[in-house]
């Protein structure tokens, strides 16, 4: 009988095991509807083995992707769920103008204005939502590099097998610790991230200097990078990392051709300043 149980017991684990080992990394897109939505926007689910936790993940699609057979350069925004629409509010929209007012960043509208008025190619977009582990897997100093990995090992390659999307223009955007990360994956996954997006980032705040670990690293080759950051009180506290960091590229010959960066002036840490300065990097680098 204790054989027997044991053996039961055995064949319970592998089966668990192999179903875990068998389990979707990115559920197929099924369409997402919000009011606050403009453009097609796909919502799959993203199981990662490596982080061992799983979230929403927002695909907005441009206008002519089933028009034309051909690949798109990629932009993978953190925080993604307050990227595409606002949680937990109500968009309205404004009858005089048939535009969409709601908060957020915006960047369905950004990119749908950006790329009707022949400002930029065609993209695809993808809204990667955080965890409650943001502070963690946000932040090189901490668990940044199996945040990286998870892009890179599992939800790029899946992403690549749903959508047409050109391996070398891959670009990543994010604020706050999201413009942290943006930082470190450009700087530090180069092979993969040619483009970096960094508004109001934390590269040294309170407890974490991720400026120290930075400099002891290579020069990118081939990173094209934005940073801005803005002047009210919450960034002020990051102003300091940010004037170390462009000194350092200062220091190394940073093509200037290759990074644009400013101080907004009454600048806030928050996704109405956040909105503003996207499009106008975005534009930039692409």
């Amino acid at each position: 009988m204790r054989y027997l149980i044991t053996l039961i017991l055995v064949l319970f684990l592998t089966n668990l095991r192999s179903q875990n080992e068998t389990k979707i990394i990115l559920t197929k897109g099924i369409v997402f509807k919000n009011e606050q939505i403009t453009g097609n926007v796909k919502k799959h689910t993203f199981f990662s083995k490596i982080l061992n936790n799983e979230r929403e993940v927002y695909v907005w699609i441009p206008k002519d992707y089933n028009l034309k057979n051909k690949k798109y350069p990629l932009l993978i925004a953190h925080d993604g769920g307050a990227v595409f629409y606002s949680r937990g509010g109500f968009g309205s929209r404004n009858k005089s103008k048939a535009e969409i007012i709601k908060n957020g960043w915006n960047l369905d509208e950004s990119i749908t204005d950006l790329i009707s008025s022949n400002k930029i190619k065609p993209i695809i977009m993808v809204g990667v939502s955080n965890t409650k582990n943001r502070g963690y897997e946000y932040v090189p100093t901490r668990n940044a590099i199996n945040y990286a990995k998870a892009l890179i090992d599992e939800l790029i390659p899946e992403l690549k097998s749903q959508y047409r999307i050109k391996s070398n223009d891959i670009g990543t955007i994010g604020s706050s610790a999201g413009g942290l990360v943006s930082l470190y994956l450009g700087w530090e996954f180069n092979k993969v991230f040619k483009k970096a997006i960094c508004l109001s980032p934390g590269i040294i705040y309170r407890d974490q200097d991720y400026y120290s670990q930075l400099i002891k690293t290579k020069t990118p080759k081939n990173l094209r990078l934005a940073i801005v950051n803005g002047t009210d009180n919450f960034d002020k506290n990051l102003q300091y990392g940010v004037d170390k960091f462009i000194s350092y590229l200062k220091s190394i010959d940073f093509s200037k051709k290759n990074y644009m960066y400013w101080i907004e002036k009454d600048g806030t840490h928050s996704s109405k300043s956040w909105s503003k300065q996207a499009k106008k990097t975005i534009e930039w680098l692409y």
